[in-house]
């Protein structure tokens, strides 16, 4: 190993040690002659800066693990690995460390590769002081910078990561937000059209599309038609027509998988329609199931901010066409399962009127004669709509009343009218599985109630009544009055019209009254007796 003594004619003495401008760091020396690291250790601490030695490169590298430096003064040719080697090594584990290569020999070729591998300047023996301080100051500098560097590299990934989770973050409670306003508005929707047009209303909100459109499959004709929209003129609804196969709506029929469209193209659409009533920069359809059944196609298009559907959009829409196919599965079944409810309740009213021959087809003629006060005392739709159901369920209650007291021709005990008087509430019992409203429950509850108040089951008077509870009322007493029973034979129409007359603001609300003489009177309500006997009346 070649001898690097200090130049004693360019050392300064320890008295007059040059100012060092850089705060001091640690330094590691390596070299395998022990003299050379000795000599570097104590200029080094003459420069005011720590140092320790290693002979060779694997000593190095303990002292690199075992504690930080700031600068390492390095022999390029050492037994078993070199310095460019050790030089690798230090710069897989702490690539901020600056590297100075000492070196009796330098070439071009030696000092491109010890830059390749992480060195910043070298260091020729024999050792000068003055250079080595200035490159000592050089390396602190470089190290510092280094470290700096990465600092700011570190935050600024910091940042870019903490903005990317917040990205992340925000985009997920917008999925969130949509889906909760999804799962919120289909829950309370019970009619199968409200949820075909709830579909399309939801779809535009959690999407952005302007224009959406709901085809169902006809399977018979192998098309689809739209059922539900938002944004496409009346005119092309009546008239689109989408084959299976045909246009975007009909590959997604024909594949059952949803689909993006990018670019500008024809969607499904009827050769005569309006090309700008279907054709747009961004497209979204995605299938309908009910069960494992193709049940129709949802489309998407124009979105007001006018980006392309996202495959979060994608994602949204499965969800929301999830839902609605298992609501739409939910509604059959409970439509099925109601309607066989109804018919065995209607069964039941038959049977209960077929064993009493005066009775026979009265709730349905009771429910007709309501329905005809009904107009004339202008309900909306939807309550004539309940008397039509309630009216024929009003007297299902004497199922629960023995029928020789239903059909006994005498005067009735106080036992006997007392079991009659409870067929309103065994009616409400026994209507309950159908999940009446409160209306529809006034009518079976309280249809034998009086105006002044002196009915049953509730005692309830006026007002407190339910108006379509005090129609049935009247058109019940009309009917009973008008019809054989078995008790006493029908009456006259001239004595029924003047027996409701005579009891308007006692036992019937006047309203009623007056709308049923009118529907009378003018041949809306027509009696048709049946009776041979009473044929002349």
């Amino acid at each position: 190993m070649i001898e690097a003594p200090v130049d004693s004619s360019t050392a300064p003495p320890p008295s007059e040690a040059p100012t060092f401008n850089e705060p001091p760091g640690a330094v590691l020396i390596v070299d395998d002659d022990p003299r050379v690291c000795e000599t570097l250790v104590e200029i080094v601490e003459l420069l005011g800066h720590q140092a320790v030695s290693a002979l060779d490169a694997d000593a190095a590298l303990e002292w690199v693990r075992r504690r930080p430096f700031d600068v390492i003064l390095t022999d390029l040719h050492m037994p078993g690995r070199s310095g460019l080697d050790l030089a690798e090594e230090v710069r897989r584990w702490d690539d901020t460390i600056a590297l100075i290569v000492i070196t009796g020999f330098p070439s071009v070729t030696s000092a491109v590769e010890a830059v390749r591998r992480g060195a910043i300047d070298f260091l020729p023996k024999p050792f000068d002081l003055q250079a080595i301080e200035h490159m000592l100051a050089k390396a602190l500098r470089e190290r510092r910078l280094r470290q700096e560097n990465r600092r700011l590299a570190a935050g600024a990934n910091k940042t870019a990561i903490i903005e990317q989770l917040n990205r992340e973050l925000n985009a997920k409670l917008d999925e969130l937000t949509r889906l909760y306003k999804i799962s919120d508005a289909m829950a309370p929707i019970m009619e199968t059209e409200a949820i075909f047009a709830q579909v399309v209303k939801l779809a535009s909100q959690v999407t952005g599309a302007r224009r959406v459109s709901l085809m169902l499959l006809d399977r018979a004709r192998r098309h689809m038609r739209i059922r539900a929209s938002i944004g496409i003129a009346r005119a092309i609804v009546e008239r689109t027509r989408v084959r299976v196969g045909q246009g975007i709506a009909g590959r997604v029929a024909q594949t059952r998988r949803p689909l993006r469209v990018i670019p500008a193209e024809p969607a499904s659409r009827p050769e005569d329609a309006p090309p700008e009533g279907y054709r747009s920069g961004s497209w979204m359809s995605a299938p309908l199931f009910i069960g494992h059944q193709l049940f129709g196609v949802l489309n998407l298009t124009d979105k007001q901010d006018r980006d392309d559907f996202t495959a979060q959009d994608e994602h949204i829409i499965r969800i929301l066409l999830e839902k609605a196919g298992i609501k739409l599965e939910n509604q059959a079944l409970y439509e099925g399962i109601y309607a066989s409810l109804v018919d065995t309740l209607n069964a039941l009213v038959t049977t209960l009127e077929a064993k009493d021959p005066y009775t026979r087809q009265h709730s349905h003629r009771v429910t007709e004669y309501a329905l005809r006060i009904g107009e004339r005392m202008n309900l909306t739709p939807e309550e004539l709509e309940m008397i039509d159901f309630a009216g024929v369920l009003h007297d299902i209650g004497k199922i629960g009343v023995r029928d020789e007291i239903l059909t006994k021709s005498g005067r009735l005990t106080e036992a006997e009218f007392a079991a009659v008087r409870a067929h309103p509430l065994i009616g409400v019992r026994i209507v309950e599985p159908l999940g009446l409203s409160r209306r529809e429950t006034a009518i079976i509850r309280n249809h034998h109630e009086r105006y002044d108040g002196r009915g049953y089951p509730d005692g309830l008077a006026g007002a407190e009544i339910d108006l379509l509870a005090r129609i049935l009322g009247v058109a019940d007493a009309f009917d009973a009055m008008t019809t054989t029973r078995a008790y006493r034979r029908a009456l006259p129409l001239t004595t029924a019209i003047r027996e409701l007359d005579d009891h308007r603001g006692t036992q019937f609300d006047p309203d009623c009254v007056d709308a049923a003489l009118q529907a009378i009177r003018d041949g809306t309500i027509q009696i048709t007796w049946s009776d041979a006997d009473d044929a002349d009346r």
